[in-house]
């Protein structure tokens, strides 16, 4: 009796590996089956092995079979934003898991309203304006401060040499409260000068340009390369504001998306960050120029290239929020609406783990 049961879990046994052997597929594919065993099979060599064992390098991380879809929204589609022309272009908002739109709101107005709104998930756009909106009670944090100063520069007539040569002329702005706006006015209050200019403001842009051309102005301030094109006209450029701290170009989220989305906004800045410091590669230059000639749209290769050597010293490769910087924007909207009191505490509006987990 013991031998019978014996015998016929034997042959128990043998019919089911057969079958594990022989299974398939619908497709007729044969299901592998998992080796277990570590030693060389016989007649492999010890190479043969050890060319299978898994390599010491560390396998590079791949993204998710399944991208991330986020809407960015930016004001303006000029220079200081290469840093999101190239993350898309190079694809490394692909390689962090994202797949991003870039939405162009024009009006720096539009900013917050898109944001709380959310329209959009992302917004880029300069310090002050979140800043009025926050202390009216929007619930917003800077998650990255890349551009920490002023990025304008005055371009003048040729009868212009100096800052002094300024007395008594007119100097062409964009609109009120506008980057160009403020820094011009800091820049003359700080050289003794403000009371002896006359700020004029123009926009569009396009606008503040041909007034340049047509003589109705004596300087312009505008971000590269706009000032620039004045040059066929025997303007120089006279200086630039970039001596002066301020939260210029920064991105920020709701506080909601900071919390409930924490992994879309971490590989956002984590990709942002890639990319800003990607720019300073001089490897990445022309594919740089080629973006930032497809975004602005800018014919003259020449004009994008002055415009990118331009901001190469303002990006910041490690866009930490500075509360201090960041209080001047706040400080300054206050003072422009006359609306709103400055927090004591700005904190709650700053949120560096991102930056600080991207940079390790």
């Amino acid at each position: 009796m013991r031998r019978s049961l014996i015998k016929l879990l034997a042959v128990a046994m043998a019919v089911s590996v057969v079958a594990a052997c022989g299974s398939s597929t619908d497709e007729g594919t044969s299901t592998p089956t998992s080796d277990t065993s570590s030693a060389p099979a016989a007649g492999d060599s010890a190479d043969d092995t050890a060319a299978d064992e898994p390599s010491d390098e560390p396998a590079e991380e791949a993204p998710p079979a399944e991208l991330t879809k986020v809407i960015l929204g930016y004001p303006s589609d000029t220079a200081s934003y290469t840093d999101l022309y190239f993350c898309q272009d190079a694809g490394v908002f692909e390689k962090h898991g994202l797949e991003v739109e870039l939405s162009l709101l024009k009006e720096s107005s539009q900013i917050l309203a898109a944001l709380v709104s959310g329209s959009v998930d992302i917004v880029g756009g300069d310090g002050q304006s979140l800043a009025a909106g926050i202390m009216k009670g929007a619930e917003v944090q800077y998650v990255e401060l890349k551009i920490p100063r002023y990025f304008t520069e005055m371009w003048a007539d040729p009868s212009i040499t100096t800052l002094e040569d300024l007395r008594g002329k007119r100097v062409g702005v964009t609109a009120p409260g506008s980057i160009t706006d403020t820094a011009t006015r800091l820049m003359l209050e700080d050289k003794g000068l403000s009371g002896d200019v006359e700020v004029v403001n123009i926009t569009p842009l396009s606008a503040l340009v041909a007034a340049a051309k047509q003589g109705e102005v004596d300087a312009m301030v505008s971000a590269p390369p706009q000032g620039a094109t004045t040059s066929e006209d025997g303007w120089a450029k006279l200086t630039d504001m970039t001596e002066y701290p301020t939260a210029a170009g920064v991105y920020a989220v709701t506080t909601e998306t900071s919390t409930e989305r924490a992994d879309m906004v971490q590989r956002f800045v984590a990709a942002d960050v890639e990319c800003l410091q990607a720019l300073h590669d001089e490897a990445n230059r022309e594919q740089i120029l080629d973006s930032i000639q497809d975004y602005t749209q800018t014919e003259d290769r020449d004009l994008v290239t002055y415009a990118f050597d331009f901001f190469l010293n303002v990006w910041a490769q490690e866009p930490i929020v500075d509360e201090a910087i960041l209080r001047e924007a706040f400080e300054l909207s206050a003072e422009k609406s006359g609306e709103g009191e400055v927090p004591a505490d700005l904190s709650p509006f700053i949120n560096n783990s991102f930056v600080e987990n991207a940079i390790g």
